[in-house]
């Protein structure tokens, strides 16, 4: 007897379902009989808190608002992952434009983090930011100066000038976050620092962030001080670094004669 279109259509199903079947089975017996396994993805938050609305987790409210400076930095991406999975409703300020921290939008659920432009010098911005949140985490610091081009009236028409100094970003920002926070009466400040912080080093750097310390303590008593050491990450500039010049160079140049000892710690949990 010859097979109709249908009679066809419905063998291939059929066969499909017996597959399907035979897929799930063989899965279930691989799967392992602890509860609480690797190879399961579980959320972060599994319930809901106390005084908590929603789902629990990301589709959540935990009840609290975070304003956030220095988000689009390399700690900083880390931390706004942190806040966004744990449904806090984030206030992030910066001084870039949509394509700066558009990386950082898929980290929230909708409509619980707010972009606002906020440059360092402009007090107003920041204080719009602080305005509604219970804890400001601040983020921002630099490594070296960096600079930019401005018109002026001689050959050769260009002057380049510092735009922001290490010690703008390490001591003058965090000091007018912290005043603010006083002024505003915010119930908590995290200000990230270095481990490397010391008034009396040789390092511009590292008198700046100790500086930067004493400026919020001084303006804000009960902040909270974060000290991590060197950071390594996945987009991190140290071991890529060494990784570059290994694939580059035919030797990498060593500090103190590889003597030198340092003590990283993964990004990650520092957020």
């Amino acid at each position: 007897m010859k097979a109709t279109p249908t009679t066809m259509a419905l063998r291939t199903l059929k066969s499909l379902n017996k597959h399907h079947k035979s897929l799930l089975l063989s899965q279930q017996q691989r799967r392992p009989s602890a509860p609480f396994s690797t190879t399961v993805d579980l959320p972060r938050i599994t319930e809901r808190r106390p005084n908590e609305s929603g789902r629990g987790g990301r589709a959540s409210d935990a009840g609290v608002k975070v304003a956030l400076f220095g988000a689009t930095g390399f700690l900083g991406r880390y931390v706004s992952s942190g806040l966004g999975s744990n449904g806090t409703l984030t206030y992030i300020g910066t001084r870039g434009d949509e394509f700066a921290y558009r990386h950082l939008r898929p980290h929230h659920e909708l409509g619980r983090a707010k972009f606002s432009y906020s440059p360092s010098r402009d007090k107003q911005s920041m204080a719009d930011i602080i305005a509604d949140a219970d804890i400001v985490i601040n983020l921002i610091g630099k490594y070296y100066d960096t600079k930019a081009l401005e018109n002026v009236d001689k050959f050769p028409f260009l002057n380049y000038k510092v735009s922001t100094s290490v010690w703008e970003a390490n001591v003058d920002v965090p000091k007018t976050i912290a005043e603010l926070c006083t002024e505003m009466q915010v119930d908590n400040l995290i200000h990230v620092s270095s481990a490397a912080a010391n008034a009396d080093s040789s390092s511009e750097w590292a008198r700046s962030k100790a500086e930067g310390e004493k400026e919020v303590l001084k303006a804000y008593p009960w902040a909270t001080i974060v000290r991590p050491t060197q950071m390594f990450g996945h987009e991190d500039k140290l071991l890529n670094t060494f990784a570059r010049m290994a694939e580059r160079f035919p030797v990498i140049p060593l500090v103190d004669g590889g003597h030198a000892l340092t003590q990283p710690v993964y990004v990650d949990d520092v957020a």
